[in-house]
């Protein structure tokens, strides 16, 4: 029976021979855009697409793949990995087609267009330099594809699927034949029950493109968290010990308590996290991080990676159920994939999103309040690197031009600091009642999901829901783009500018003293070690004149110091450390955790007691 399931839908993908029940007419068919993707007959580590066509009346149609996809906020031409596409009528006889641009390919006859194929090749294979630098054209590599035949393939549709002109609007159904040894890992739900092949079905191209498929074996763990399933499905094909029984725990625990956090406000039914670990070699993914979807989230590690990382990770990312998913504007809901308006609301997404990844930690008890302020305190120093005079909404709205490009990272630093003064403002003005999580809530209970907002009414919407005093925040630091004295608003709640101890990051340089050498012609990199002063030297028993050559499972790159360097960068205190040297000719494995250095730096902490009220409103209420 699973036999003939899947070849009546194979058939009816490739050939558009009939499947469907007596009932269904051909025209109700054709109102629904089938497609055929077939990861088992992998030839040159291209994947074969075929897509029926629906009812067309125009002669001329265009099959377009995108340009750009939501949250990315960089291009990326997926058109650039399309080959051999070409268009069949009902006959099965070839029609004319012209290539118009990098993802335009027009098709002529188009009114007896039965279908349209393609190879596709996958990104990981290319990046070169990274996705959000200027004149860079990677694909980030939570955006990307991946095809290793027989082992492993990320399908961000959006690679994979395109649409015809005007189409974008009709349902689509995706039939995937597959290795019966590789299972999907989705937050749709797959409707064939055949061990080789999945069916899923969309409402529209958006819907189909904010929905990634990961097929890899099985590594999967699974749990409910109040009403909603939440799935993490690993791929790491040379670190075992990298499993999803192992990173789950800690991820369900983040995940529950941000379930706690927003309350009533997150309805989300199902979410699954794809995470893939690089093996950062040559023809392999490098853009590390993760890409927000609805429902899910495509996250790249490297093989260094820890739970901490997952969910310092996801903690960003779960949240962006609340915002774009709730609360956007009309740029989002119609989103253009090839000629893009973008909202000018970008710092509310993405910043609103960071500054509650952590408010929620300290909220549920996850990390402590000096924990917190010290997060808030490196996002000032970090945000200092970029053009603090910028109108928010001016580089929201123009984000994806090249000049502009390079601001883009500063959302997540000074646009966390900016809910964070709203949120401080509006507790001030509330006796402490309501802060920005509830005025989010507000604002998903009058939009939500399918009912955006026209960008120019979002600031005027706030401020009718808040204060005055908040209006005129908006329209002075993030419309108008003057800096912004954060202690004006920490002030408020009793926190003051302090001298804090800070970890140094980089462990293998302490001020101005270097514990390493690099030669690189010969592409080494030697230990020395002259005094007693690096405590993660002696923690880890690194010796002078030791040629270190792996870091928690990473080459160490030696064509510049500086490489060499960053290398070993970000190393948090206690956290479990590998290290690979050659000492006498022989290779010696040390482990053991991570002992850091400290010195004085800039940052905050609670200092008058009058304020403390208010203070644990922000912080736990």
């Amino acid at each position: 029976m699973k036999e003939r399931i899947l070849l009546c839908l194979l058939a009816f993908a490739f050939a558009i021979s009939g499947c469907s029940s007596s009932s269904t007419s051909i025209d109700e068919e054709r109102e629904v855009v089938n497609v055929a993707l077939d990861l088992v007959n992998v030839n040159n580590d291209k994947v074969r697409v075929a897509v029926t066509a629906p009812q067309i009346e125009t002669e001329t149609i265009s099959y377009q793949l995108p340009r750009i996809i939501p949250g990315t906020y960089a291009i990326a031409d997926y058109g650039r990995y399309i080959e051999d596409f070409e268009a069949y009528d009902h006959s099965g006889k070839k029609l004319s087609v012209s290539r118009k641009d990098t993802n335009t390919w027009s098709i002529s006859g188009a009114s007896d267009l039965a279908k349209v194929t393609y190879l596709v090749n996958d990104t990981y294979d290319s990046e070169q330099g990274g996705a959000f630098s200027e004149g860079t054209h990677t694909i980030f590599s939570p955006a990307g594809t991946n095809i290793l035949a027989g082992k492993q393939f990320m399908l961000n549709m959006s690679g994979f699927v395109g649409y015809f002109s005007g189409k974008k609007q009709l349902p689509y159904k995706v039939v995937i034949n597959h290795p019966q040894n590789l299972q999907s890992s989705t937050a749709l739900i797959d409707e064939n029950p055949a061990m080789n092949a999945d069916a899923f079905t969309v409402s529209r191209y958006a819907e189909l493109v904010d929905n990634p498929v990961m097929y890899s074996e099985p590594d999967i763990a699974t749990s409910k968290i109040g009403n909603m399933d939440v799935l993490l499905s690993v791929y790491s094909p040379r670190k075992k010990e990298i499993t999803a029984k192992a990173l789950y725990p800690d991820l369900e625990k983040m995940i529950r308590a941000q379930k706690n956090y927003l309350g009533d406000i997150n309805k989300t039914k199902k979410y699954a996290v794809l995470t893939y670990i690089t093996t950062n070699a040559e023809d392999d993914a490098k853009g590390i991080g993760a890409l927000e979807h609805n429902s899910s989230t495509t996250a790249v590690f490297m093989e260094s990676m820890s739970s901490k990382d997952l969910i310092h990770v996801i903690s960003h990312e779960f949240f962006h159920t609340l915002t774009p998913l709730n609360v956007h504007s009309m740029e989002i809901q119609d989103f253009d994939f090839n000629d893009p308006k973008l909202s000018r609301h970008l710092w509310m997404y993405e910043g609103f999103t960071e500054y509650f990844a952590q408010h929620f930690q300290v909220n549920e008890g996850l990390m402590t309040e000096d924990e917190f302020l010290a997060q808030l305190a490196k996002k000032e120093k970090n945000s200092k690197m970029f053009n603090d005079s910028l109108s928010f909404t001016e580089m929201s709205k123009n984000v994806i031009d090249e000049k502009m490009k390079p601001q883009y990272p500063n959302v997540y630093e000074k646009g966390a600091l900016i809910a964070m003064c709203l949120d401080i403002i509006i507790r001030d003005n509330s006796n402490g009642e309501k802060g920005i999580l509830k005025l989010m809530g507000e604002l998903s209970n009058k939009y939500g999901p399918n009912k955006p907002f026209n960008d120019v009414d979002l600031i005027p919407e706030i401020t009718k829901m808040t204060y005055t005093e908040v209006g005129d925040f908006l329209q002075k630091h993030v419309v108008n783009g003057v800096p912004v004295d954060y202690m004006e608003y920490l002030s408020r709640v009793g926190v003051e500018r302090a001298v804090v101890k800070e970890p140094t990051q980089l462990v293998l340089i302490l001020g101005n003293t270097p514990y390493i050498k690099v030669d690189t012609v010969e592409k080494k990199v030697t230990a020395v070690v002259n005094d007693d002063d690096n405590n993660f030297i002696n923690a880890l028993g690194i010796m002078d004149g030791d040629e270190i050559i792996e870091w928690n499972g990473q080459p160490i790159d030696a064509s510049s110091i500086m490489n060499a360097v960053m290398s070993t960068y970000g190393i948090q205190e206690g956290a479990l450390t590998t290290i690979k040297v050659k000492r006498n000719g022989e290779t010696i494995e040390l482990s053991g955790n991570a002992k850091l250095n400290y010195i004085d730096g800039s940052g905050y902490r609670f200092a008058d007691p009058s304020k403390l009220k208010l203070k644990e409103a922000w912080l736990k209420g």
